[in-house]
């Protein structure tokens, strides 16, 4: 008995394992410029290419946080993004908001709603943000096309005095129509636009003196 528990136990374990592997995300990169690494990949699931970005930031934990609690900030730093608005404050470190993005003509602007909760391993320090599209906060709004998908997550640590590493990942679909081949092809330039910006705003005097209690920089 002992024998064949000993043989499942060693079967699942080689099974996980087989997985982990054959599910790790192989990227490809896109854009490396200005210390700013930009990676896409093909899914399984999808049509259109996930990204990773990765860089360092002259930051800390709380600035970046700052800025990201502030919705309104958006247009500032993100590209292509025409309206931010704060829709609900669950906690200190929990946001709806409200985004258009802009599209070239002829292509309808998209809307969003999405959910971001920002947490962090107090003994690693490591701060990781989930901001995922979510339903039924707000109506769809006529003369937009409401994004069907939208998940984005940050893990960033602190590597130095006021200095942080950022890997963000992003899976999109942003819905209407849009042929999947034609928004792979220009897919690692907005994010690439947008970190470029977000690595100067953090570094303005309104950010740099942030401190929040859920946040241990």
């Amino acid at each position: 008995m002992r024998s064949i528990i000993y043989k499942i136990k060693w079967l699942l374990l080689v099974f996980f394992y087989m997985n982990t592997c054959y599910s790790q995300t192989e990227w490809d990169l896109k854009k490396d410029v200005d210390g700013i690494k930009v990676y896409t990949s093909k899914l399984q699931d999808s049509k259109f290419n996930a990204i990773k970005v990765s860089c360092k930031l002259n930051g800390s934990l709380s600035s970046l946080a700052a800025i990201l609690l502030q919705p309104a900030l958006q247009p500032e730093w993100v590209e292509a993004t025409k309206t931010s608005i704060l829709i609900k404050r669950l906690a200190a470190n929990h946001i709806y908001y409200y985004n258009i993005v802009s599209m070239p003509w002829p292509t309808m602007n998209r809307d969003m709603v999405i959910d971001m909760l920002i947490q962090q391993d107090t003994l690693s320090k490591k701060m990781t943000i989930h901001a995922n599209s979510i339903d039924k906060i707000k109506p769809e709004m006529p003369g937009l096309v409401r994004m069907p998908l939208s998940q984005a997550t940050w893990e960033i640590v602190p590597i130095g005095l006021n200095k942080i590493q950022v890997e963000y990942t992003l899976k999109i679909n942003p819905g209407g129509g849009i042929p999947a081949w034609v928004v792979n092809m220009f897919i690692a330039k907005v994010p690439y636009e947008t970190f470029h910006s977000l690595s100067k705003i953090i570094q303005e005097n309104r950010f740099q003196k942030q401190q929040f209690d859920f946040i241990k920089n």
